[in-house]
């Protein structure tokens, strides 16, 4: 039984510092973790991390997403990769004003993304 929830329990460690992501952020802007996500993109795997934040409908410019975006994948996405559950090629951040299904999309929400690369315990920003 330990060995089954071993996976459960070194994720739920990662992951707590997430829970309360607004506290740090650069642009002060209220944030809660709403998913992690593992997908296969071809040969590779991507972690996607899904954030909620209200206050990015206005007022909040590319710029500012750029600094929350890069912020989170280092304070979020590096701890969590390091765990031997989480291993992950590449990295998408996503903040956004309302729950959006992935996948789908949302005329009336706000989402800025980030693509990452996890390089010698950093994130490196990639092009899409």
């Amino acid at each position: 039984m330990t060995r089954t929830l071993a996976p459960v329990l070194a994720l739920a460690a990662a992951l707590a510092p997430a829970a309360a992501a607004a506290q740090g952020a650069p642009s002060g802007q209220a944030m809660a973790l709403w998913q992690v996500l593992f997908e296969r993109v071809g040969s590779e795997s991507q972690m996607v991390l899904r954030f909620l934040a209200p206050g990015i409908a206005e007022g909040y410019g590319q710029e500012a997403a750029l600094d929350d975006l890069d912020w989170l994948c280092d304070a979020h996405a590096v701890p969590l990769a390091a765990t031997p559950y989480a291993r992950a090629d590449s990295v998408v951040v996503t903040l956004m004003d309302r729950p959006v299904p992935r996948g789908t999309t949302d005329s009336e929400a706000t989402q800025f993304f980030g693509l990452y690369g996890i390089d010698a315990g950093a994130c490196a920003p990639q092009e899409y």
